[in-house]
């Protein structure tokens, strides 16, 4: 199991040496690598263009990388080394968002380090997987890719304005959605218990007879009685709530700085 664990890494240390030698020549400004091919250089160029001036304004670089496959590794693995690869090999930023994809595996992995632990919150990692992961999953990349950093430029704008995206923001268009659904759900039930109530009021007038003879009167029987004979119940488990709280807003940092969200497309 650790050798496999060992090679995994040794292979995904190659791709990433191979990403930087692919790359020296134009590591000017490059904030889009396409070691997958799964898009075209004209995607490519403007996809770069827009993550440059992102990262340019609000001083944290945001970078979007794919690569054919993990090899058996963690899609968080890889982008750990490739956060190193980018800030030792390079010089980039410490302050940063790096959005992987592997293609044969299909994880994607958002890693955030310095500055990009406090714009991107764990609740915001996951609205932002939200916005591009119906693209990736109908393989839509370059539009996937226009989610994210559309995402990443949302977030920046709101921590420099001195309010990070998290649980509750005044941005949070995710969760004020799905609080319009309770709103509307509970409308909904209002109404129908009025009309449930109304027809009730209505029928108020019949009752159960509570005799047998009641429900005979179209016999002629010389003789009649009621006799009580068994009664039912049932008994219906009811499991205990999980009350724990998983709405808090905030950042998970790992032992390395880093903070991550994983996941398949």
């Amino acid at each position: 199991m650790m050798t496999k664990k060992i090679i995994s890494i040794l292979f995904a240390i190659i791709l990433v040496l191979g990403m930087s030698v692919s790359a020296f020549a134009n590591n000017q400004g490059i904030y889009v690598y396409d070691e997958a091919g799964i898009l075209t250089n004209d995607e490519i160029e403007e996809l770069n263009a827009k993550a440059k001036a992102i990262s340019e304004e609000y001083n944290c670089e945001v970078y979007a990388i794919t690569f054919p496959g993990l090899e058996g590794g963690e899609a968080w693995e890889l982008n750990e080394m490739l956060y190193f690869q980018l800030t030792e090999v390079f010089g980039a930023s410490e302050d940063i968002i790096i959005l992987t994809l592997a293609m044969e595996e299909r994880q994607y992995d958002i890693l955030a380090h310095g500055y990009g632990n406090t714009v991107f919150t764990d609740y915001g990692k996951d609205v932002m997987a939200e916005r591009f992961l119906d693209d990736f999953a109908n393989d839509d990349w370059y539009w996937g890719f226009n989610d994210y950093l559309d995402t990443c430029d949302e977030f920046l704008e709101m921590a420099a304005n001195g309010e990070p995206f998290d649980v509750g923001s005044e941005g949070d268009s995710f969760g004020a959605n799905l609080f319009g659904v309770l709103i509307a759900t509970i409308v909904s039930c209002v109404i129908a218990l009025v009309v449930c109530l109304i027809f009730r009021a209505q029928m108020k007038t019949a009752r159960l007879a509570t005799e047998a003879h009641d429900y005979q009167k179209e016999l002629n029987l010389t003789n009649h009685y009621d006799r009580f004979s068994h009664r039912d119940i049932r008994r219906v488990y009811n499991p205990p709530q999980d009350n724990d709280n998983k709405s808090g807003g905030g950042t998970t940092i790992n032992a390395g700085g880093f903070s991550h969200k994983s996941g398949g497309f």
